[in-house]
């Protein structure tokens, strides 16, 4: 076993209940192969399926999972922010229920973060449809052209953050746009940041939860929100 700091990995879920068995079972054998110290935690926001059932058997089973319940469907922003609350080890990171990447590449993650204090994956060939791809596009350049925000690929959800450096950064939304926050944030304290090209996968099963206008409006609105406040505090 080659030894790595401690770590926090969460999955946020939402009606994810014929992925969230697999998932975190392939989670924990990816973990046990590079870590000493581990937790895998599941955010069940608010699931109307079989999600927060499954989840509690796989932590009734193994006392390395952890599951943490909203009361109610709270937005991924929230699911977000709940897990960076729960996260107790050295280092503390995500990845969604559909698995976006292999979870062998999380020791690759940790190498960097002895280096520097953030770690997120960039998407070397981006999947889904062509919708979701212009709304990742436009995304991305409004963040980096509102916020100064220099990297290539700000929502894909891989990312992994030294404890302590997460501790100084307050986050506040419930959209997508949590990510976005996540890295102004990290710029404004100055923090080391590493782009981790990586190769996404497609999902398995289930739809994508993010792939509509509603969503894209709920982002906007609060990015809008977040430049103001940004504005004021000059």
């Amino acid at each position: 076993m080659t030894t790595a700091r401690s770590l926090s990995l969460f999955l946020p879920a939402y009606n994810e209940a014929p992925l969230i068995e697999s998932t975190v079972r392939k989670a924990v054998a990816a973990l046990e192969a590079i870590c000493d110290d581990f937790e895998v935690i599941v955010i069940d926001d608010g699931s109307a399926d079989a999600t927060g059932t499954i989840a509690d058997g796989l932590a009734a089973a193994d006392r390395r999972v952890r599951v943490v319940h909203h009361q109610g469907n709270q937005g991924y922003g929230q699911a977000l922010r709940t897990g960076f609350a729960a996260g107790t080890k050295d280092v503390v990171g995500y990845t969604d229920i559909d698995e976006p990447v292999d979870l062998r590449e999380i020791e690759v993650a940790l190498r960097h973060l002895e280096t520097h204090d953030l770690v997120i994956g960039c998407r070397l060939d981006p999947y889904g449809t062509f919708r979701r791809r212009m709304f990742t596009w436009g995304y991305n350049r409004l963040v980096r052209v509102l916020f100064g925000v220099r990297v290539r690929d700000i929502n894909f959800s891989f990312k992994f953050i030294r404890r302590a450096a997460l501790q100084a950064i307050e986050l506040s939304a419930d959209s997508v746009f949590i990510d976005g926050e996540l890295l102004v944030e990290a710029r404004r304290l100055g923090l080391s940041l590493y782009e981790m090209p990586l190769h996404e996968q497609g999902r398995t099963s289930g739809t994508s939860h993010f792939n509509g206008l509603r969503p894209a409006a709920h982002a906007l609105r609060e990015i809008m929100r977040y430049r103001v406040r940004r504005l004021w505090r000059r």
